[in-house]
């Protein structure tokens, strides 16, 4: 698959031991196969206490994927416990909000050092939330946004800086 890194952009001065990940690196996506690949790293640093993906947390990173395209999420856990990754609909959502979007067991997590790959279609227009199930993780800030629109590519931006 030919894929392409989408929208330049570092986070500099985001809290923890290294910076965040870069944003080209986020994602990839191919038009002609309308497949994009979205790359979530729990615990990457240590900002916000390590309840982060890819160094970012409580809605600082957009992920735009346009309706109809496959989304595949590579998700890995580089924290110190137990960690998920999911697409859900709002705030405290337990539920995948498409078939197939999330990883295995997501409230349960999986370990540190260990990752996983789930795909779904993203075939409803709306706002979303890429959020870890483990208990109280979203609640302390691991969890970012996700919109399927007619967007005709993938992208991502940051919404804002961390604080």
């Amino acid at each position: 698959m030919a894929a392409a890194a989408v929208v330049a952009g570092l986070l500099s001065g985001c809290a923890g031991s290294r910076p965040g990940l870069p944003l080209t690196r986020w994602l990839s996506y191919s038009t002609a196969s309308k497949a994009v690949s979205v790359t979530l790293i729990a615990g990457y640093n240590d900002a916000y206490n390590g309840f982060n993906f890819n160094g970012y947390a409580k809605g600082e990173v957009l992920v735009i994927v346009p309706r109809g395209w496959k989304v595949t999420v590579r998700c890995e856990n580089e924290g110190a416990g137990r960690h998920s990754c999911a697409v859900v609909r709002g705030v405290g959502s337990a539920s995948p909000a498409f078939p197939g979007a999330a990883s295995p067991r997501p409230s349960a997590g999986f370990a540190a050092g260990k990752s996983t790959t789930f795909s779904s279609a993203a075939d409803e227009l709306g706002t979303y939330r890429l959020a870890c199930l483990v208990d109280q993780h979203e609640q302390a800030g691991e969890w970012d946004v996700l919109e399927v629109t007619a967007a005709r590519r993938p992208s991502v931006r940051l919404l804002r800086a961390a604080r």
